[in-house]
């Protein structure tokens, strides 16, 4: 098979949970095709070596930002969602549309952004397409908007989700084919696109480079980690300091807490004055705090899909603390692979437990990675994409509906 497949960012280097998927998948895709990757870019891209390892073509196209001004009329006034226009010009459009003409045997967007550039091709109308959904985009602004306070970014966020509900119901059912990383976002697809084959593909874990290794500090550290200027992560990060940091200081005082993650605010800089708190921004590698770490905290309150933060930390042998929302779509068990808390009280105490007791730290940590190793591997993940994939290529309008 010969597939496109457009991203709306350079999968390389994988420093977000967006990219590590789209980088993942189309790794596991490329060991059954030949893939050619199509990208938008704002100002100088990356090095794309470790993508030609295996894409045959890495194509990347420049995107110039009007000015701000007009983009903040266009915001206001546009009935397309921002989160679809940001990623595309009309000279990307015309650039990408005009490769995309090529033979291909199927066609993926990744994200529902990028859906414009492989929809109403000339001449390709029957060419199977799928398209990979991280999460249903307008539940998430929805979201967001309901727990932001009163502002110009909470209108904004509504008004986004609103377009994006419209775009997303008028794109769906244009797809033969979509993945999605849960069960929730598949029952939501589904809707969307009627007779729309949905496989549910979990984000997982590179086991062979997230492997147990434990080096745990002398004091008792909690680890929390994350893309840190995306805003469920900073509501997340925000409000364990505010409801849960001061009771388990108060029963652990040499707590120590790491905040690892890409460009933090400066609300999440702030922290790093709290007596026993680090927070490092980006860091190369995140192997070594998962190792140093007593437990991993996923204190989430919003998002969809699956949390690969969670896969990662179970992969390495990491006990983890949970909401319920932050281990969505993960078929982990209370007391079995992870601890869940249910309010910021029992996550106190759940917490507090787990950072008192070795040896549930230790059965927690093999479970977990015995888990991860069985079912959440990306190697896995990428061979069922892949198959996913062909069977959409081969028989499109007989392709069925999957689950985990």
């Amino acid at each position: 098979m010969h597939i496109a497949v457009v991203t709306p960012y350079l999968p390389w280097p994988a420093d977000t949970g967006g990219k590590l998927r789209s980088y993942y998948l189309m790794r596991g895709l490329a060991q059954a095709a030949q893939v050619d990757l199509y990208t938008v870019c704002y100002g100088t891209p990356p090095a794309v070596d470790a993508l030609a390892d295996f894409c045959c073509k890495v194509d990347v196209t420049a995107l110039l930002p009007p000015p701000m001004r007009w983009r903040q009329m266009r915001a206001l006034t546009q009935q397309l969602p921002r989160s679809v226009t940001y990623f595309r010009t009309p000279a990307s459009m015309t650039a990408i549309r005009q490769k995309l003409a090529a033979e291909y045997d199927l066609l993926i967007a990744d994200e529902i952004s990028m859906a414009p550039y492989v929809l109403d091709l000339p001449g390709h109308a029957a060419t199977p397409k799928v398209i990979m959904r991280q999460k249903i985009d307008y539940l998430h602004y929805a979201e967001v908007a309901q727990h932001r306070p009163w502002n110009q970014h909470k209108l904004l966020d509504w008004q986004e989700a609103r377009r994006l509900k419209r775009f997303e119901s008028a794109t769906m059912p244009r797809f033969n084919g979509a993945v999605v990383c849960s069960q929730e976002d598949a029952i939501v697809a589904a809707q969307q696109g009627a007779g729309l084959a949905v496989d549910i593909i979990v984000n997982g874990a590179d086991i062979e480079y997230f492997t147990p290794m434990r080096q745990p500090d002398p004091d008792p550290t909690l680890l929390l980690i994350g893309t840190m200027h995306y805003y469920p992560n900073i509501d997340a990060v925000l409000h364990f300091f505010q409801t849960m940091h001061p009771a388990l200081l108060a029963a652990i005082p040499n707590l120590k807490v790491l905040v690892v993650g890409h460009l933090p605010p400066p609300e999440i800089q702030a922290l790093d004055a709290l007596p026993g708190v680090t927070v490092t921004g980006s860091v190369p590698d995140v192997r070594p705090y998962l190792a140093r770490s007593w437990l991993m905290a996923v204190p989430l309150r919003l998002g969809g899909g699956t949390r690969l933060k969670i896969v990662e930390a179970m992969a390495m042998g990491l006990p983890v603390v949970s909401t319920e929302v932050g281990a969505q779509g993960i078929h982990a068990r209370h007391e079995e692979q992870l601890l869940i808390a249910v309010d910021p009280a029992d996550f106190v105490a759940q917490t507090i437990r787990l950072l008192n007791n070795p040896s549930l730290r230790h059965s927690l940590g093999e479970a977990g990675h015995a888990l991860v190793t069985a079912k959440y591997s990306w190697q896995a993940l990428g061979r069922r994409f892949a198959e996913f994939c062909a069977e959409i290529a081969q028989s499109p309008e007989r392709a069925e509906h999957h689950g985990v």
